[in-house]
Parts: C-alpha cells; structure tokens; sequence
C-alpha cells in the first residue's frame, strides 16, 4: 500500500493537526524534527524513509483562499525525486489555474472547499493533470456539494478524510471507508485521519484500500520504519 505523510502549513511554518479543529493547531512537535519550517521538515522526514510521495494541506489557502504556488515550485525543485498531494483550498476554476503549469503537483480537490464540481471532470491520459476527489467527513456529515455524494463524480484515486478522527488516535474510520469501497469498487481509495499504527495500517491492507496518510503515527514514533518497509511498495509516477 502507499504511505503518504502528511505535512499542514499555516503562515509559512508546519502545525500539528488535531481532531480537524484548525483554530486551535499548534507548532508541529516531532520525534523526526526540531524545525516547523517546511523545507527542513520535508527534509528531515526524506532523511528518516525515503518517502515518493508527501501530502500537503495548505491552510491559509483552506481557509483564506490565499494561494502559494511558488512555495510548491520551490519544494518540488528542492526535493526532485518527491511528488505532493497538495489540497489547497481550490473552489473554482482560477484557483485550480495557479497551480496547472507545476509538473509533479496532484491536486487535491476537497469536497469542504469546492463549488465548481465540473473541476472533478478534468481527467484523461496525462495523469498529472487528473486531480484527486477528497471526501471530507465532519461530525458524521459529508462536507460540500449535494452532488459530491454521487460515485459518478468520484475521481479514479479517492482520499476518505475523516476530520474528525486526526490526531485523535481512535483509530481510521472503518467502516465509512468498507461503504465508500462497496459503492465504488473501481476507485483507488486512501485513508486519511486516525491511522495509530502498524495494525491499523495491515487492516487497512486487509480490507484492499490502496494507501493511507499518515502523520501523528510518525511524529510520535508509533509507526516504525520498519513498518512502513513491510507495507509499502515502490510507486512508479512521472
């Protein structure tokens, strides 16, 4: 399976998220880092596993709809063997535009934040222009556009986000994941929020979901490297 880490940035510097309440995340502590600054985590999580892929929420875009692409041609430049999951808050059309020229850049698009659904449509042969459907679940509702809730907007890779489960070490929601996984078996599903361990990852495994995001796991060393040897495997992507 895929073993995304997951970084949150907020003015310039990492935060830890917790349980989906941005308003409370405080500076990233870690046992992998002494840095909050982006590139020095990034770099210092590349030094710990050599990570293919990083997932990035980006929230003052989430929030303000203040948008930084530069800083993702920078880290991308800075790390070229690394591609990012980047969800940046995109709603319509011209957010989605100021990251459309960044090569090794997946968009990911939130259900919380999109209002223009025609944007799930932009897919085809060159799977760097086919951005990634976050379903993202808060206090047992879907967030978003009524129209989200059809599989046939569903993207070919999927995220199921479940806000209220990060950092909140109860563990992955299960069993929404089993229902999304039973609506739509053709969608390559990745479980995000809760992940606590070696277990949760192998049940998840089990269950044929294709990856998983992670961050506190690894921040607090409940998650090994070893593990993630076990459970991974090489990702071939442009």
């Amino acid at each position: 399976m895929d073993i995304i880490p997951v970084i949150d940035i907020r003015d310039g510097i990492v935060v830890h998220a917790k349980g989906g309440d941005r308003a409370n995340y405080q500076p990233l502590t870690s046992l992998l880092t002494s840095s909050v600054i982006p590139e020095d985590v990034i770099g210092d999580l590349l030094a710990w596993y050599p990570f293919q892929q990083l997932y990035i929420a980006d929230l003052d875009a989430i929030e303000k709809g203040v948008h930084h692409p530069q800083r993702y041609k920078n880290i991308l430049t800075a790390f070229p063997r690394l591609n990012i999951w980047l969800d940046a808050g995109i709603a319509e059309m011209q957010d989605y535009l100021c990251y459309s020229d960044t090569s090794r850049l997946f968009l990911v698009l939130g259900s919380e934040t999109l209002k223009d659904i025609s944007l799930l449509e932009k897919s085809g042969s060159d799977v760097e222009k086919q951005p990634i459907l976050s379903l993202d679940k808060k206090s047992g509702q879907l967030l978003g556009h009524e129209a989200i809730r059809e599989s046939a907007y569903w993207t070919d890779r999927c995220i199921a986000m479940s806000l209220d489960n990060i950092g909140a070490n109860q563990g992955p929601d299960f069993e929404w994941l089993k229902l999304l996984m039973e609506a739509k078996q053709s969608v390559s599903w990745y479980a995000a929020g809760g992940v606590r361990s070696e277990d949760d990852l192998e049940r998840l495994l089990e269950m044929g979901v294709a990856g998983a995001l992670i961050a506190s796991a690894l921040h607090t060393g409940k998650l090994s490297k070893s593990a993630i040897e076990n459970l991974s495997r090489d990702i071939t992507l442009p």
